[in-house]
């Protein structure tokens, strides 16, 4: 985090885990959004000064390239807006700047503006934007990283969450809100973060953990009433220390999919926890399939069902896995433990044993 008067600052270890998965996502997002032939909207809602001390880029500058060299071509023939938002002058100055260095010429339908003022105070006029996307159903992005709690109320979140095709990737500092939960003159501010006074139950709460796990929950139920149907989650550590949470919300199991699978590929290399709205808590660096396989034998067994539907099941925010692990991981050791059985009429569709094509019907016995 940069103190007030920084204009670039070194990026630490964690925050570089945000931006890899980040980075990893909009790679497996803009290649599916290209097929719709409306607009993209991709907002930074803090986009700082598009550089750090260290080397390593700024998130704008992570959307543009994957954008610009995104080895998809219809990515790049694709109209897309990008709205950076920055409070500060100077790094908004610092990010046109290297944005001119680093892209002096701009795809033909690649438009870029910029906002000098805080996030919530620039809906106003992000929110034009954001409507000629609802009324075309365009896909839009939310990139939402503020270093406090006061300048991202849920009503702002709620309000991007009105077009179905819409995502937001939120930043949410724990540490930050657990140091002021019992602050008279901060709770104006966690009324507005959660949309509503319901976390004021935790103060009740003498467990560290179960507090934590109470605003995550009332934080991730809240992005659903905003239309979310699916938030996943993950936590960024500095060695042992929980630094921040970064919540993704999605009206698309698909997207939410994406996201995990984004995640289970960076997270190797970084330091993450990383929860479903399952419940579950998955190291990726140590993985036992055993609770993806009791996941779906729960919801699923005693009934006929495609592999398609486990898909949708397990790429959702039902689980901590994605899609592309069950069939491998879960439906064939289910099948050499003798608890899987395919439709009689389904068998000749399988050109050898323990493969499921996404239209045979299987069931799981109890």
């Amino acid at each position: 985090m940069p103190k007030n008067k920084e204009i670039v600052w070194e990026l630490e270890e964690h925050s570089l885990g945000k931006h890899l998965v980040f980075k990893k996502y909009l790679n497996a997002w803009l290649p599916i959004l290209s097929k719709w032939h409306g607009r993209l909207l991709i907002i930074d809602g803090f986009a700082g000064p598009g550089e750090y001390k260290n080397g390593y880029l700024g998130s704008p500058i992570i959307a543009l390239e994957a954008a610009i060299s995104h080895r998809h071509h219809a990515v790049r023939d694709q109209e897309i807006v990008f709205y950076f938002v920055e409070s500060n002058k100077k790094r908004l100055e610092n990010l046109k700047k290297v944005v001119a260095e680093k892209f002096p010429s701009l795809p033909d339908k690649f438009q870029v503006r910029y906002a000098d003022a805080s996030f919530d105070e620039a809906m106003d006029d992000l929110l034009s934007y954001v409507e000629v996307q609802n009324k075309n159903l365009a896909p839009c992005f939310a990139m939402i990283d503020p270093f406090g709690v006061s300048d991202t109320p849920m009503s702002v979140i709620h309000r991007i969450l009105r077009n179905r095709r819409a995502e937001v990737y939120v930043s949410v500092m724990y540490e930050f809100i657990n140091r002021f939960l019992h602050s008279k003159e901060f709770a104006p501010h966690l009324t507005e973060l959660f949309g509503g006074n319901e976390w004021m139950d935790v103060q009740l709460i003498a467990d560290r953990s179960e507090r934590k796990k109470f605003l995550y929950d009332l934080y991730k139920r809240k992005l659903k009433e905003s239309r979310a149907t699916n938030a996943v989650h993950f936590e960024l550590l500095k060695g042992n220390r929980h630094v921040y949470s970064i919540f993704f919300a999605t009206q698309s199991w698909k997207g939410a999919d994406k996201m995990k699978a984004a995640i289970w590929d960076v997270a190797p290399s970084g330091d993450f926890v990383f929860r479903s709205g399952g419940g579950q808590e998955l190291d990726v660096t140590c993985v036992d399939y055993e609770s993806l396989i009791d996941s779906i034998s729960a919801r699923f067994a005693g009934s006929w069902v495609t592999p398609a539907q486990i898909a949708e099941f397990v790429g959702s925010d039902n689980t901590v896995y994605h899609s592309s692990q069950f069939k491998k991981n879960a439906l064939k050791p289910l099948e050499q433990r003798g608890k899987l059985v395919i439709h009689d009429d389904d068998l000749p569709k399988r050109s050898r044993r323990f493969t499921y094509r996404n239209d045979i019907r299987l069931m799981i016995l109890p």
